[in-house]
């Protein structure tokens, strides 16, 4: 037989068999949810769905029932049965059966189903974490060694839609090394946790997108019958790399999920919130009431994670967050895990410690849903306050086995009086209660407890928790700080600056090389420069001076307001001062979003200074940043030539740069150069590295430069 009659028995065949599995006509089709691996809900009526033709018959038969559930497809091509589900245990099968096509759906599990949903910090694999190695061996052995059988993971793949879908993609997978290093970390230590206490099978059902606010998740329609959220409704809250728009998520990730019966669900997001932080309670009571609404279960259990203290540009920005989020417990049967103590690096918005993360959310679920009392599941909660002459008791919930403050200096405990300006406070431990006073206030009004950004935990109770940070007063809280923005006058050549704040019916403050006062002048006309030092400058609004300042230092600099031209331009998300942004005087901090640097993303940096004459020059330098946390490496090559004429150059120096391994945390890297001649133009080229190296977690994407301040001396 030829080879050709061999292809074409052989197609015949698999035509064949394609035709008896998936009639044209007909065909059971079932969504990704249902599945092989599949956890579903113990004790209590599940749904199985699918679709099929038009009055079809599908019955479904599962393994640990004596006879089948029966629906008749409907005339929109939809079926649905209802069956009970035994106490946990298995593995079961389960066989779905239509007019001429049968799906048989093994090592079905019974046990508790939660969702788990938030933004990056609940999408964030083990893997993307660093691996295994942030945590204790045994953690990978234990899972190595097969010991969470019937824990069963399912990532929901990233979509969006503008209209609720009713199918998403994803499998469920059975826990090992491999698949648990590829799923939420967070997600993973929760259901890992509840298996183990509870002995029982364990789903996890992931719907997370990294950046993405709470409004995205929530359906549209409820929050636009919310009047309090009509703020969302007309603010885009997206970026190139996640979407902004309300319900957007909730209808492509998380409505293709509501006929799958859940016991809960956990919430790790609010740092792409924390600029609206006045409307999360409102956007998360919204958010749970709709969620428990359209699953039909008006009170299912909802935990979160409080966010972690970070480094955030905008002060007081978290601190108002995880004050919101302590708000949040209003909304019945919700629980909130603190993570003040675990945040490592406050540099680093995802705290590489999930392991304590997903072991408090799931505290809450053994204590508050499963009954399980003999641990603790909540830090001390802040309960009220009284003030006695010059000192103030707090009291608090969740005190179990006493307060324990773990430093007496630095206690992150701070006092003010009428003038609102906070001191920091001694503590003396009574019991459940704080005893608070301060030399610096004479008669207190308020205490707040760890409420800046980055302030981390010193309280806890006995069992080792850590307390929320808070606050006793409801003062007005400035969040914007003073920004600087360099002026050149073209037509008199000269150089100022201008102070502005984004803050409502503001007043600004300013001095030169010491902290801003009451007394300090007020800003009322741009800054000439010339006056090399540090310019402080901080808001005041009715009165009340935030005690957040602002600094700038400024250098003298001969090229400040040269004329400069641009090979490859800047990023429009990090333009600095545009083109006046390298010859302002001014010097970029550690923040590479503080407004001083210039960005380059994938580009080189090459510009021409011309200082108008020839000058007599000793040095060119000019500053780079690393932090590669955030994908900025320093250049791969620094030159810098110099020209009397424009025409001839010549080379003064170059510097070269690796980037082979990571260069821990953020490093300012000047480079500087002699010139010992007259000088009027400047070649500056940077050369950028292009993509990110093949150690880091952007591997292959545009990495950037970020430069500041070309001086010359």
């Amino acid at each position: 037989m030829n080879r050709f009659s061999n292809t074409l028995i052989i197609g015949i065949l698999i035509l064949t068999g394609m035709i008896f599995q998936f009639p044209v006509n007909a065909g059971v089709k079932l969504p990704a949810l249902i599945g092989n691996n599949m956890v579903l809900q113990q004790n209590t009526a599940i749904n199985v769905w699918g679709w099929a033709d038009a009055g079809e018959k599908v019955s479904v038969q599962a393994s640990w029932l004596s006879i089948p559930a029966i629906a008749t497809t409907s005339a929109d091509g939809k079926w649905n049965v209802k069956i009970s589900t035994p106490t946990a245990g298995g593995p079961y099968k389960m066989i779905v059966t239509g007019r001429d096509y049968s799906i048989t759906i093994g090592n079905v599990m019974i046990g508790e189903v939660w969702v788990c949903s938030g933004q990056s910090n609940m999408e964030f694999t083990m893997r993307g974490l660093g691996g295994w190695g942030n945590y204790k061996p045994e953690v990978c052995k234990d899972v190595s060694e097969g010991k969470y059988p019937g824990v069963r993971l399912f990532t929901v793949q990233r979509d969006t839609s503008a209209v609720p879908l009713m199918n998403c993609k994803g499998n469920w997978l059975v826990a090992d090394t491999g698949t648990v290093n590829d799923f939420s970390a967070t997600a993973w230590f929760f259901g890992s946790s509840l298996s183990k206490k509870l002995g029982v099978p364990v789903g996890l059902i992931v719907a997370a997108w990294g950046g993405t606010p709470a409004e995205v998740w929530t359906p549209v329609a409820a929050i636009a019958a919310e009047p309090d959220l009509g703020y969302y409704l007309n603010h885009f809250n997206g970026s190139q790399w996640w979407p902004g728009n309300p319900g957007i998520l909730y209808n492509a990730m998380i409505h293709p999920l509501l006929n799958f019966t859940i016991k809960g669900a956990i919430w790790y997001q609010g740092e792409s919130n924390r600029l609206d932080a006045r409307y999360y309670p409102t956007l998360m009571n919204t958010l749970i009431t709709s969620w428990r609404k359209a699953w039909n279960a008006v009170d299912f259990p909802f935990y979160y994670v409080q966010i972690a203290p970070f480094s955030y540009s905008e002060p007081y920005t978290g601190a108002l967050m995880r004050e919101a989020q302590l708000n949040c417990l209003s909304t019945p049967n919700t629980g909130m895990a603190v993570t003040m103590d675990i945040a490592g690096d406050v540099n680093d918005i995802h705290p590489k410690n999930k392991l304590d993360v997903g072991k408090r959310l799931a505290l809450l679920a053994l204590s508050k849903t499963y009954g399980k009392s003999e641990d603790s599941f909540s830090g001390p909660l802040y309960k009220d306050m009284k003030i006695s002459a010059n000192t103030i008791t707090l009291i608090f919930n969740y005190a179990d086995g006493g307060l324990n403050l773990k430093k007496v200096e630095n206690n992150n405990f701070t006092l003010a009086g009428v003038d609102h300006l906070f001191y920091p406070a001694t503590v003396k431990i009574q019991g459940n209660s704080l005893s608070l006073s301060s030399p610096k206030v004479k008669q207190p009004l308020a205490a707040r407890y760890a409420f800046t950004n980055t302030a981390e935990a010193t309280l806890f109770n006995g069992a080792g928790l850590p307390a929320s940070s808070f606050r006793t007063d409801t003062w007005d809280i400035i969040t914007d700080m003073a920004v600087l923005r360099p002026l050149f006058d073209t037509a008199s050549r000269t150089l100022s600056y201008q102070l502005a704040s984004r803050a409502r019916e503001s007043d600004i403050y300013y001095a030169f090389n010491k902290m801003p006062g009451r007394f300090s002048p007020r800003y009322l006309r741009p800054i000439p420069a010339g006056k090399p030092g540090t310019l402080y400058a901080t808001v005041s609004r009715d009165g009340f001076l935030s005690q957040s300042v602002k600094g700038w230092e400024i250098v003298a600099n001969k090229a400040s307001g040269a004329l400069i031209t641009y090979k490859s331009l800047y990023s429009e998300s990090y333009p600095a001062g545009d083109k006046l942004a390298l010859l302002d005087g001014v010097t970029a901090t550690d923040d590479f979003q503080d407004g001083s640097w210039q960005g380059f993303e994938g580009n080189d940096l090459e510009v021409i200074v011309d200082l108008g004459k020839a000058i007599q020059s000793k040095t060119i330098s000019c500053n780079f940043l690393s932090d590669n946390h955030s994908w900025i490496f320093f250049p791969k090559l620094v030159i810098v030539q110099v020209s009397e004429d424009g025409i001839t150059y010549k080379q003064i120096g170059e510097r070269r740069f690796t980037a082979e391994s990571e260069l821990k945390g953020v490093v300012i890297q000047p480079v500087l150069f002699p010139v010992k001649s007259s000088i009027r133009y400047i070649k500056f080229t940077a050369l950028n590295h292009g993509i990110c190296p093949a150690w880091h977690p952007g591997a292959g994407n545009k990495c950037w430069i970020f430069a500041d301040e070309i001086i010359v001396e």
